[in-house]
């Protein structure tokens, strides 16, 4: 999945860097690892489609608006309360709410958009129920509270430019995707955008776990991976691992360190001696007898093997060419 991922964001003849903001990982408790998915294109974990007044939870061919205005009945700019005491008043009151969102929602159904992403609001809330009744008749999708560090990122996949105000909100500012839908992930919902006009600058995975330690050690490994990977892109090479490359050079030095005088050769040998930990810690990981092994591994490159190397699942020497282990 980490190289899919890395390979989905980059131009692989001419890239030299991989920017690992392009990759967004989700995690979502419930199920196994092995559900885990890569998602070409968005995916939002802790959001819900408004299903508040019968709004859909598919759409194909979707016109996404992403908004950071309020679809809500306006606050004044003072902390003030309204005491009604006359119930004609409180239908006065609620009939200009009414007007006000009735405007809104006109001027957002003009611009052709059938999913609405609104931006969390700290100042009230992003949306009102009635707001969402009369999207909801109008076929439009809403999901909500969507988080302000997403927002780059939602656009770049999507091709879609945030509106901070109701008169800037035109028909060139929406963005695309073929399916927008609520899927089922373990006992709650997730929303996937999908066929994104972007494919190929950004890539989203869903990590699944049965608990958080899991769903924690999951993450942190697939973010080893995708750094293991960029490293890989950076410098295009490879070295065979199993410890053989630092025994190698362990030797070649203590070898030189023999043929040179002075302070010089101390140091050398003393470098070269140092490096031997690498094979002596990886043995002691694996469980195997570290100065049995790395005594032979000393002697098997003594010997002119240059690939010898320690194969943890067998408990034994080999060559690390032929084991294909890099």
């Amino acid at each position: 999945m980490a190289v899919d991922a890395v390979l989905k964001v980059i131009n692989k003849d001419t890239a030299d860097n991989v920017d690992l903001r392009n990759v967004r990982v989700h995690t979502k408790l419930g199920g196994t690892i092995d559900d885990s998915e890569l998602i070409d294109g968005l995916c939002f974990v802790d959001k819900k489609a408004s299903h508040y007044g019968g709004g859909p939870s598919r759409v194909e061919g979707a016109k996404i608006g992403l908004i950071q205005f309020p679809l809500s009945a306006p606050k004044s700019d003072l902390e003030s309360n309204v005491i009604v005491t006359d119930y004609t008043a409180m239908d006065r009151l609620l009939k200009e709410e009414r007007k006000h969102i009735v405007a809104l929602v006109k001027r957002v159904v003009a611009t052709g958009v059938n999913v609405l992403l609104l931006q969390k609001s700290i100042l009230r809330d992003a949306v009102s129920d009635l707001a969402l009744h009369f999207l909801a008749k109008k076929g439009i999708m809403v999901i909500k509270d969507i988080d302000r560090n997403d927002v780059d990122f939602i656009s770049r996949t999507i091709n879609a430019t945030p509106v901070a105000h109701i008169d800037q909100f035109t028909k060139d500012k929406l963005g695309a995707a073929g399916l927008v839908e609520e899927c089922s992930a373990g006992n709650a919902k997730i929303i996937k955008v999908t066929d994104c006009p972007n494919q190929g600058k950004t890539v989203s995975v869903l990590l699944r776990g049965s608990n958080a330690l899991v769903l924690d050690e999951a993450n942190r490994s697939l973010h080893d991976a995708l750094c293991v990977i960029r490293a890989l892109v950076k410098k295009r090479s490879t070295v065979q691992g199993g410890a053989c490359v630092e025994m190698e050079v362990s030797y070649q030095l203590q070898k030189y360190s023999r043929e040179i005088f002075g302070s010089d050769s101390y140091v050398t040998r003393a470098y070269g001696e140092a490096l031997e930990l690498i094979p002596y810690t990886l043995a002691e990981n694996a469980g195997m007898d570290p100065i049995l092994f790395v005594t032979e591994l000393r002697n098997r490159h003594d010997a002119g093997e240059t690939y010898a190397g320690l194969n943890i699942r067998k408990n034994t020497v080999q060559n690390m060419r032929e084991e294909n282990v890099l």
